[in-house]
């Protein structure tokens, strides 16, 4: 019985329309051939001009120069930031070349910082340093050291792992304000407050100032 060729679902598939002859290509796999189509102009602008952008991109960074570095934008944001948010630059200070402050005025200066909400000194250590989540301040019983660099030194770097940020709350102090904070929490030393909190033991030692 002979094979109805208009019914011939292979030939069905490879049927050619007249205006797609010229853009047949020669190769053809598992019986699927391909049309040589125009790109879309969309996509053919695009490439191109991908292309004249890395070649300004070279000419502007790589030839010129005129393009900033990485490093060079960094730190221009730095400045800016600086400039902005007027921050003074970090200078290198020796704490240990520092005297411990006396006078009522920077003594209350100190104890303004310590009982702001910005620094959270006594939300931790309680209105009278007497230790509340954080230690006792009013005694001889110390974790880091209690001379006043030792204490300018633990404010500034703070102990994150212990839940202590820098500054206490990361909101940072100029030297100034760092010294008149250290300065007052040693005056707390000897006041004995009501309920100070226990000192651990296990990780404590007796200091006394010089």
């Amino acid at each position: 019985m002979a094979t109805d060729q208009n019914n011939d679902p292979k030939k069905e598939l490879n049927t050619i329309f007249d205006d797609e002859r010229d853009l047949l290509m020669d190769h053809e796999y598992d019986g699927i051939q391909e049309l040589d189509n125009r790109m879309p102009p969309w996509w053919l602008y695009g490439f191109y001009f991908t292309i004249a952008f890395s070649v300004v991109y070279l000419f502007y960074y790589d030839v010129t120069g005129w393009g900033l570095t990485q490093e060079e934008e960094y730190e221009r944001e730095m400045a800016m930031a600086a400039e902005r948010f007027n921050l003074e630059e970090r200078e290198a200070i020796d704490f240990a070349e520092l005297a411990i402050l006396e006078d009522e005025s920077s003594l209350e200066a100190g104890r303004m910082i310590y009982v702001s909400q910005n620094n959270l000194c006594a939300t931790c250590h309680g209105q009278q340093g007497q230790g509340l989540v954080g230690p006792d301040l009013t005694n001889n019983l110390w974790k880091h050291g209690c001379d006043l660099e030792s204490i300018m030194v633990a404010i500034k770097d703070g102990f994150p792992t212990r839940g202590m940020q820098p500054y206490g709350s990361n909101a940072r102090l100029t030297t100034e304000e760092l010294h008149q904070l250290a300065s007052y929490i040693i005056s707390l030393r000897g006041t004995e407050p009501p309920n100070p909190r226990a000192p651990d033991m296990s990780r404590s030692v007796e200091c006394h100032l010089d």
